[in-house]
């Protein structure tokens, strides 16, 4: 019976009409031949010693330093001195942090290849800072850069994911498989064991197991969607922004820049038809919604996204942060698909949201806290809301089934075993000290949060069971009323010490290092800036004040 079920679902996925936008990528598309969930590449990284320096961020996180680095208590009063650069140096701001990372120039050897003059630098919000002080970080490789001939395999980029909260290097990998057994267009990903050289530094030394993971880029989409012209945006919610991504800000586009980070300059047309979408979600009435949201966003792959967020509980998404997903505004359909991004933290590991065994039983209807008007808004229609229910029953027999996620985990283990132990012995060897594991401790045992997990969702499409519902952390109040917001700067705002069940000596010790993060960023502060900052604080939930002809 169950096997039939299972093919019944599957005969349902491929026929159900608007089922996807988008193809599997085929067996000659660009990087075909790259990525496998049990594949292994080996890597080795060399950049000249003044280049490596130059890479090296002068922030390290939170006010100009994280954890463990320049600014902030407990780190080098001042950033260490740099040479300066025998070129101009280009830096790109990235994650939810606001880092800013130097371009390097390096070499890469991959795959009997080697790729001269790259660009190199280090990528990530979170994921980087719990890396601070350590000499394995996550990794971008621009191999056209410099030279717009240069391919791995048909690929102009890729990425070097350290897996800094997940010692198993294991969610990364299979959280984008599950993405692309469900139909999702959806990075593709393989391994490598990556070494570095910096003459007169390191020779080949060993930094350990990375998930390479496929870049979101004109050559993925033309692979997905067929056509790679259309408008793509990543999506980035800093820290201290009050409002998600789709929040109605007027009708002029440079407002939205900072929070939705087109990749590049939208024409006229697509700048409007980005607005026009989020000033239905945020702004129309109910029923001119329900007429109209169809026209804008392919709804049934959108469910699809949403229903392995969930089942996955991947926490640290678009439904949570704002961030963590690229969306694609179709050339040929005029519609926004939704790619997923950024997975390490999948299976319940991300903390700042709740514990391991509350994630397991995560909602399949509300897997955020607060509000997310366009999930509540398209729930709250009857007949998408079956659709949905369909979505997740058929996945939960197909690409989420307990036997596929474990025999996934078993061969992937297998692969990583001896590159892991070689990286445990590699790291013991050079005593690092450093990164910031926000002090919660390592993630849950994935096998046994699989079968938690498996039963909760069985629960709920039984309907025996509604799961749980975070209380607090995300865009908008959350259920029950709403919460104070954290204010700007704010280390670890109540709600989460309350989420987190801090003792009373730990929030005695976050109060005093909140008191020394705010003497130091006043004096970094012109007298300006300061008194911004002041009303900023006072303010609280109402944010900026309003700008004229435009919302606040």
């Amino acid at each position: 019976m169950r096997n039939g079920l299972t093919a019944m679902a599957l005969v349902w996925a491929l026929v159900a009409p608007g089922r996807s936008v988008a193809d599997a990528p085929k067996n000659d598309a660009p990087g075909h031949d790259v990525f496998g969930l049990t594949k292994m590449w080996p890597v080795h990284v060399n950049i000249a010693a003044n280049e490596y320096e130059i890479m090296q961020p002068a922030m390290g996180g939170f006010f100009g330093g994280g954890p463990g680095g320049p600014g902030f208590p407990g780190g080098p009063k001042t950033p260490p001195p740099k040479k300066p650069a025998d070129r101009p140096v280009e830096v790109h701001k990235g994650g939810s942090f606001g880092i800013e990372y130097p371009w390097a120039h390096g070499e890469v050897a991959a795959g009997g290849q080697t790729f001269k003059n790259v660009g190199l630098r280090y990528k990530g919000g979170g994921s980087y800072a719990a890396s601070i002080g350590k000499l394995k970080r996550n990794l971008k490789v621009d191999l056209d850069r410099h030279d717009a001939n240069q391919r791995f395999h048909g690929l102009k980029a890729i990425n070097l994911n350290a897996g800094a909260f997940d010692p198993t290097r294991l969610r990364e990998a299979l959280a984008y498989a599950a993405f692309r057994d469900a139909g999702i267009p959806t990075p593709r990903t393989a391994f490598a064991e990556v070494t570095l050289t910096v003459p007169g530094k390191y020779d080949k030394e060993l930094l350990g197991t990375y998930t390479l993971v496929e870049q979101v880029d004109k050559i993925f989409l033309k692979t997905w969607f067929g056509d790679g012209t259309g408008l793509l945006l990543k999506p980035e919610v800093r820290m201290g922004m009050m409002r998600g991504p789709l929040t109605y800000q007027g009708d002029n586009w440079e407002p939205y820049t900072d929070a939705l980070r087109p990749k590049d300059e939208p024409t006229k047309k697509q700048a409007d038809r980005v607005i026009g979408l989020i000033k239905l979600v945020d702004r129309a009435p109910d029923e001119q919604f329900r007429k109209e949201i169809g026209s804008y966003l392919d709804v049934d792959q959108f469910l699809r996204f949403l229903a392995v967020t969930a089942l996955l509980a991947n926490t640290d998404s678009f439904f949570t942060g704002g961030h963590n997903a690229y969306i694609y505004l179709h050339p040929k359909t005029d519609k926004f698909v939704f790619i997923p991004w950024d997975m390490d933290l999948a299976f319940g590991t991300f903390f700042l949201l709740g514990s391991a065994d509350q994630q397991a039983d995560l909602s399949l209807t509300r897997p955020y806290a607060g509000e997310h008007k366009l999930v509540d808004r398209l729930l709250a229609m009857k007949d998408v809301s079956e659709r949905y229910q369909k979505v997740l029953k058929e996945l939960a027999t197909t690409s989420f089934t307990k036997e596929k996620l474990l025999a996934n985990l078993d061969a992937v283990e297998k692969v990583l075993k001896e590159p892991l132990d070689r990286e445990t012995k590699a790291v013991a060897a050079r005593r690092e000290t450093g990164g910031f594991g926000f002090g919660f401790g390592p993630p849950p045992d994935l096998r046994k949060w699989i079968e938690k997990r498996s039963t909760s969702v069985a629960a709920q499409l039984d309907g025996k069971s509604k799961g749980w519902v975070p209380a607090g952390f995300g865009f908008g109040p959350p259920p029950g009323g709403p919460q104070a917001p954290p204010r700007p700067g704010e280390i670890l705002p109540a709600p989460l010490q309350n989420a987190l069940r801090l003792t009373d000596e730990q929030k005695r010790q976050f109060a005093e290092l909140q008191t020394e993060v705010d003497a130091r960023v006043e004096k970094l502060l012109t007298e300006e800036q300061r008194r911004q900052l002041k009303e900023m604080r006072e303010r609280g939930p109402g944010g900026p004040p309003k700008r004229p002809g435009g919302p606040g």
